[in-house]
């Protein structure tokens, strides 16, 4: 897939007799939507038979000259009478913004709980005998900007408090969190054990993917071992 082929495809329509601008907007955006958001566009409009406004998901770091293109924060605008001789200059101009990540900025891990230890497997445990009952979040930033993530914990039981902590992920760089690891200010453990919990992650600066996991031993001698991988839900 390319800009030239968005560009013909543009031009069949117009051959095609399709001149309602609304009509053509709706079905560039149905046919190439998936498309253009891998390119860090949101959305294209045709503002008249001459112009194409592209809206970018990401900031105009640097304006750079574009021909038959005209850059503005978060979006630019096509002329093209200019641009069908090269329409790769549309590749060109997405360039000069930002990327504000693949994912979304909210998600939702529902199905949470983290089964206490055993005395023997505490007792493994802290001497390094190997990975017992816990649940990991594991967090990807894709985009040019470091982000700063919430995890809120919420209860089912009501006479618990629901609990939150923050933590930094920086840009192209992941993140990897053991819950049963995380601490309050106190240092005791963050989230209480054998409680059913949901959790909540909201990314504050860029689009963020997380994934929650869990392993879950039992058994006599934690003889008994289960792993579950399970994206979080994304609240479109």
């Amino acid at each position: 897939m390319t800009f030239e082929t968005l560009m013909k495809t543009i031009n069949n329509y117009g051959e095609a007799g399709l001149v309602h601008l609304d009509t053509l907007t709706a079905l560039l955006n149905n046919t190439f939507g998936d498309w253009l958001i891998s390119q860090g566009v949101s959305r294209v409009d045709l503002l008249s038979p001459k112009y194409l406004w592209f809206t970018v998901r990401g900031e105009l770091k640097q304006a750079h000259a574009v021909p038959g293109i005209k850059l503005y924060d978060r979006f630019f605008v096509v002329d093209r009478d200019e641009v069908h001789k090269n329409p790769e200059a549309i590749a060109d101009a997405l360039k000069s913004y930002t990327s504000e990540g693949d994912g979304a900025y909210v998600w939702v891990i529902p199905d949470g709980y983290m089964a206490a230890l055993t005395p023997a497997e505490k007792e493994w445990e802290q001497h390094g005998g190997g990975y017992f009952s816990h649940e990991s979040i594991c967090i990807s930033n894709t985009a040019d900007i470091d982000t700063r993530c919430r995890l809120e914990v919420l209860y089912e039981d009501t006479t618990l408090e629901n609990v939150s902590c923050e933590f930094d992920v920086l840009a192209h760089r992941s993140v990897h969190y053991r819950l049963d690891k995380l601490t309050d200010e106190n240092g005791e453990p963050l989230i209480a054990k054998d409680a059913p919990v949901s959790y909540k992650i909201t990314s504050r600066d860029a689009r963020v993917v997380v994934q929650g996991s869990r392993i879950l031993t039992s058994g006599e001698n934690s003889i008994f071992a289960s792993f579950g991988t399970v994206m979080a839900w994304c609240p479109l």
